[in-house]
């Protein structure tokens, strides 16, 4: 795991969920600039409270969240082609 800061834009509206405990929570997808590169998404989830205010933010909104990355890497069904993302 990686400790991180991370800002960037939401790609779509979160929306919030309960869980099995009933427990509120939600999934974000941000868009993260990284210089000149093409932007990297980060995907990640937020629990209760946290969750209920990011839930209030739109599609395009900044964000800025702090937590532990698990980098992975996925093989792209549609073009074969192996994808990273965090």
């Amino acid at each position: 795991m990686i400790d991180a800061l991370i800002s960037g834009k939401l790609i779509k509206s979160p929306e919030l969920k309960t869980g099995q405990s009933g427990n509120y929570y939600t999934q974000i997808l941000l868009s993260v600039a990284i210089g000149e590169d093409k932007p990297v998404m980060v995907s990640g989830m937020a629990f209760t409270e946290t969750a209920e205010k990011i839930a209030k933010l739109g599609k395009g909104d900044a964000l800025s969240v702090v937590g532990a990355l698990k980098p992975s890497e996925w093989v792209d069904k549609a073009t074969g082609a192996l994808k990273h993302g965090l």
